[in-house]
């Protein structure tokens, strides 16, 4: 199946607006079995859409369209749209009340000009919007689709998921399944020298993601006519990579390591405090996003300047003189502080020299410190980071996830 994206909008083009949607759409294709052919950015231009999407459809199977679809002047596409397919725009009374009922739900006026999201393609099938007003465009015709969906990243996930993936398994009769190993602690290069030669577990294949802010994640796929048969090869396979790297695997399908280390925390009743320097509460930031997290996450102190670590851990004012506040010591103290202040069974300890200025030929832009501590005593590492200020933000932060998870499992 040859798939196009087509995504539009002028403040793409001039930098204004990152393209997140596309990147989106491109990973959950991928997730289902589904690749990309091509892929464009269009202005709000008329005639440059009219040429992308005929190019797009004379040479694609399905083509999806994001932006664009809102009630403002230069939201063009539903009308270009139309045109492109001989089309008209009528305005339906269905769509209408529905849009109205929607801002109906939320208390508040609909804006002037809703009923332009109203005005349809006569010939097309009206995708719902879940989080948003606008509508999205279904075409079905000579055996090939389109599906125009709105440009906000929010809107446009939940009807891509929701309607254009079921539609798009709807035309294929093979079926495409994968298993996802998570993994923290180690880089892909040193995974994949433990692993070895892909070609053991032929014929799926092993793709290595990796992201600062989730470890290393392994997808292993296979695609087939027999669903039975590819469960039992893809189980032979998760087996065989789990025997080379099974102290590094954190869990087995999309559950993030945050959710892991809660849940590891909730089952031996233990609290957990964190205590931030450089990472300025990314470590209690990714913590309270998971549900149900307060069962198990007491609190974070942010202490970013020395009187805070005082004030806050009791880190003694002479260790941070002689020390300095980017040290082991402190770290440990850091953290110590946090069981001690918080009476929390467990806390985490940041503290480092994100950049890009603050460095030293001793102690450099990336070095960074981090404490783990229960009531027996505390454990640090050191680690030196080479990005900008805000990956190596991020990289403390997971690096500081990971040591904890690796600690708990050690109560086990």
């Amino acid at each position: 199946m040859k798939i196009e994206l087509i995504t539009i909008g002028d403040e793409i083009l001039l930098g204004h607006t990152q393209d997140t949607n596309s990147n989106w759409i491109a990973s959950q294709l991928s997730e289902y079995g589904f690749h990309l052919r091509w892929v464009s950015i269009v202005g709000d231009n008329p005639s440059d859409m009219k040429h992308q999407l005929r190019r797009a459809w004379d040479r694609a199977d399905v083509i999806l369209v994001t932006g664009g679809l809102g009630p403002t002047h230069d939201d063009i596409t539903r009308p270009v749209i139309a045109k492109f397919f001989n089309d008209d725009l009528v305005l339906r009374d269905d769509l209408s009340e529905w849009i109205q009922s929607k801002f109906t739900a939320r208390e508040i006026d609909p804006p002037p000009g809703y009923e332009v999201m109203a005005e349809f393609p006569s010939h097309a099938i009206p995708i719902l919007n879940e989080y948003g007003s606008a509508p999205g465009i279904h075409y079905n015709l000579d055996d090939r689709e389109l599906f125009a969906m709105p440009g906000v990243p929010i809107e446009m996930r939940g009807m891509f998921t929701n309607y254009v993936l079921p539609e798009l398994k709807k035309k294929t009769t093979e079926y495409y399944k994968h298993r996802i190993l998570k993994t923290a602690g180690i880089g892909e290069a040193y995974l994949s020298e433990l692993i070895g030669d892909p070609a053991k577990i032929a014929p799926v294949t092993l793709a290595y993601l990796p992201s600062i802010d989730h470890g290393v994640t392994l997808r292993l796929s296979l695609s087939g006519k027999d669903a039975k048969e590819i469960d039992t090869i893809l189980k032979q396979a998760e087996g065989y990579i789990q025997s080379s790297i099974s102290e590094y695997i954190y869990a087995t399908d999309q559950i993030s390591l945050e959710k892991v280390i809660l849940d590891m925390l909730e089952s031996k009743g233990m609290k957990l405090a964190v205590a931030e320097s450089c990472t300025g509460g990314l470590m209690a930031s990714r913590l309270v996003a998971i549900p149900g997290s307060s069962n198990s996450f007491d609190r974070g102190y942010v202490t970013y300047s020395n009187e805070a670590k005082i004030a806050s851990l009791s880190v003694s004012e002479e260790l941070l003189e002689s020390c300095g506040a980017v040290s082991a010591e402190v770290a440990v103290a850091m953290a110590e502080g946090t069981v001690e202040c918080a009476g929390v069974d467990i806390a985490v300890s940041v503290t480092g020299i994100a950049g890009p200025t603050g460095g030293t030929e001793e102690k450099p832009v990336g070095l960074v410190y981090i404490a783990v501590a229960d009531q027996k005593g505390g454990a640090i590492q050191q680690f030196r980071f080479d990005g900008d200020r805000n990956t190596n933000r991020r990289r403390s932060a997971q690096a500081a996830l990971v040591m904890l998870w690796q600690k708990l499992k050690g109560y086990e």
